[in-house]
Formats: C-alpha cells, sequence, structure tokens
C-alpha cells in the first residue's frame, strides 16, 4: 500500500470520527435546551413528575422562567385560569325564588393552586364585572325573566379566566311573592274526618288589596290543586249570591277549609256580629270574632221595666235568647224588643258602617270528600293569577 493511500484512509477515519463527535454534542447540546426548558415549567409547577430529573444544579432567574412561561399563556388553547360554577340554578331551568345563591370554584393551572377571588355579572342586575368570593347571593325582583349569570376566577396578578363559566335561568316569581304568604297547613285530617285539612293564607305587606280569586294552590304529593273562589264580603242569610272577589290587605287573612262544607252556606268574610252564628261551627273552625259584637245602648230600652231592664244588661255581647212562652208576657214590648235587636240581621244593620266592622279574615270552604294533604310531609304551592309562584311551604 503506497503512503498516499494510507494518508486517504487516516484522513476518511479522521472525519468520520470528527462527525460523530459532532452528532454527539449536537445531542447533548439539544438535551441541555430541553432540560433548561423544561427546569423552568418544573419550577412554575406545570409537570410534576419531570421534577425528579432535572439536576439541582441548574439556575433559571426569575426573569428567564416569566420569559419560558408567558408563551405559553399567551397561546390560543390556553387560559391561565379555570372556573366551576359548584351550586346554583342549572343551566336554562326555571327559578321560583326572588332569593338564589351561586357557590363557586377556581383555581390558576400554572403553578396550580386554588383561588378565592372571581369575578361575576349577573346581566340585568350587576352593572358590570365586580369582584365576589366563593359565595354569592342575589335577592332578584319578582316577575318573569331570563337571567345570565357569569363567574370567572382571578388570581393575585390580576388575570382572569378567559373563558368565563356561564348560566342561563328563567325567574318565574310573582310580584306578590313575599306579600302573600301561606303560613299554616294543618294537615291532621284522616279518611273518614277530611274536614280538619285546613291552608291559612297572610297578607304580609302588600302597598294595595290584592285579588287572590283566580289564584291557585296545589300540592305536590297528591297532585291536588283548586283555584280560590270568590265570597261574600258581607254575608247576608238572606241573600246568598252576593258575591264578590276576594281582597286582602296587609294584615288580612284567608282560611281555607279543604274537607268541609260552609256551615252557612256561601264563603264568607268575618265581620264584628258573626259571632251570633258561632253554634254552626266546631272548635278547629271556630269564628274568631265570637264576642266582637257591639252592645246595645242601654238607653235603647230605658223605658221597659226593671225586670227587663235587669234582663237586658245581664246579656252578653252576640247573645242569642231563647225566650220560654212565657217569659215577659207582661211586657210584650220588651219581648218584641229582644227578639227584633238580639240577632245577626239586626246586628249587621246597626254596626255596618263602624270602621273596625269587618275582622279581615276570609273564610272558604272546599267540601272535599277525601282528604287531599299527605300526612307525613308535603310541599305546598301558590300560584298567582299568571300561573308565577307565590309562596311555597313544606312540613
Amino acid at each position: 500500500m503506497s503512503a498516499k493511500s494510507i494518508k486517504s484512509d487516516r484522513t476518511c477515519e479522521s472525519y468520520k470520527t470528527n462527525r460523530t463527535d459532532i452528532k454527539k454534542l449536537a445531542t447533548v447540546f439539544l438535551v441541555g435546551v430541553l432540560l433548561f426548558g423544561l427546569a423552568g415549567f418544573v419550577e412554575a409547577g406545570k409537570i410534576k413528575d419531570i421534577k425528579k430529573r432535572v439536576k439541582k444544579s441548574i439556575f433559571i432567574p426569575p426573569q428567564s422562567r416569566q420569559e419560558i412561561i408567558r408563551p405559553a399563556r399567551n397561546a390560543v388553547f390556553y387560559s391561565p385560569l379555570e372556573t366551576a360554577i359548584v351550586s346554583g340554578p342549572p343551566n336554562n331551568s326555571f327559578v321560583q325564588s326572588t332569593s338564589l345563591e351561586f357557590v363557586l370554584d377556581g383555581w390558576q393551572i400554572v403553578p396550580f393552586r386554588k383561588t378565592g377571588r372571581f369575578e361575576v355579572w349577573l346581566l340585568g342586575v350587576d352593572v358590570g364585572w365586580r369582584e365576589a368570593g366563593e359565595r354569592i347571593s342575589y335577592n332578584l325582583p319578582p316577575g318573569k325573566r331570563l337571567y345570565t349569570f357569569m363567574a370567572r376566577a382571578k388570581n393575585d396578578a390580576g388575570e382572569t379566566d378567559r373563558t368565563a363559566a356561564v348560566r342561563n335561568f328563567y325567574s318565574l316569581t310573582s310580584p306578590y311573592f313575599g306579600k302573600i304568604d301561606i303560613t299554616s297547613v294543618d294537615n291532621s285530617g284522616s279518611f273518614d274526618r277530611p274536614q280538619y285539612e285546613r291552608v291559612t293564607l297572610y297578607a304580609r305587606n302588600p302597598d294595595n288589596p290584592v285579588n287572590i280569586t283566580g289564584w291557585r294552590l296545589a300540592s305536590r304529593r297528591k297532585s291536588f290543586s283548586f283555584v280560590i273562589p270568590s265570597a261574600a264580603r258581607l254575608f247576608d242569610p238572606a241573600n246568598l249570591i252576593g258575591i264578590e272577589p276576594i281582597k286582602l290587605s296587609s294584615g288580612n287573612s284567608l282560611n281555607i277549609f279543604v274537607g268541609k262544607v260552609s256551615p252557612v252556606g256561601i264563603d264568607f268574610q268575618e265581620n264584628g256580629c258573626m259571632g251570633y252564628l258561632r253554634s254552626g261551627f266546631e272548635g278547629y273552625d271556630a269564628l274568631a270574632g265570637g264576642g266582637s259584637c257591639s252592645a246595645i245602648s242601654p238607653s235603647a230600652y230605658s223605658g221597659y221595666s226593671t225586670e227587663c231592664r235587669r234582663f237586658l244588661n245581664g246579656l252578653g255581647a252576640c247573645a242569642n235568647v231563647n225566650l220560654t212562652p212565657w217569659q215577659f208576657g207582661a211586657d210584650p214590648s220588651c219581648r218584641d224588643f229582644i227578639v227584633k235587636n238580639y240577632n245577626y240581621r239586626a246586628c249587621v244593620e246597626r254596626s255596618k258602617n263602624q270602621p273596625n266592622f269587618f275582622t279581615g279574615r276570609w273564610r272558604i270552604y272546599l267540601g272535599q270528600s277525601d282528604e287531599v294533604l299527605d300526612d307525613l310531609d308535603d310541599t305546598i304551592y301558590l300560584y298567582d293569577g299568571q300561573g308565577l309562584l307565590v309562596d311555597t311551604y313544606s312540613y
């Protein structure tokens, strides 16, 4: 072999060796760059399992670390925070209350940590984004309306979730919500005594008298409902057709006797003379105004005999007098006075124009032959004439 050939072979081997060394150096350089970049993400808390592979001697200045993280945060697919609505009205649901609460959850992705700061916006209520904590409550105005609630997590650096969590819901609350309440439900009836079931409504603070005729009450368990009828504002035994809408002013109430028929044949509003009719009502159905009848002035019978006046002075208010055939036989004028004045109709005539004649308590009787309220637990709903929820009562 010639010297020229040997030199050529050595040159070739040297070239191969240098090429291999260059490849090794390039590989080491790429690995170093990769480790350098991953160390920045490790410091930011992005990839936990890579932390074990990074040498402790590698130091990345904070400024360089931010330069590594920032491009990732600016990527189209990346949001620095995430937000979740944990509880509150479900999406596209119907809310039948003026009070509601949302519970939020949020976390920062890089570095991963929970956040208790949020910005919320309830369209139609809030004027824009506002700071909030994990729980946010609202008192909505009554009425029928669509709402959109948005929430986004926020970190200490002022960054917010770029894709806010959103809930749409409908409010179906009556304008009378909080003004007319179901205050009590008596479910003590039984299959043989359904008349003991009773529901009571109360007008808390309406600005004006509220016409509740045409409103509907419904029970959840037994799917029973009825429409509130009209009633007699001034009960007249001789005229049972003088009915009108039931209007509740502040402080007024309505007793609904589910399983009983009216003892006087009509639904009515109590007045100061109803005590004359109390014998037709039972204990649970007793008239509240049993002794509130206006008394007859002694001057009206001052011309009668001593025996007559003594008898009349001893009579209480709303006294039903049952005279024997021979009682005051010698004083027919006294007997006639008692018969004409001590009864319901005479009391109404002399008292109906007094300021406190009407008590504000109404009564309606449904006359149901079967009990309609569950014996253990149930929910009663009250809806106005537009079908919007006014109140609920659970027991």
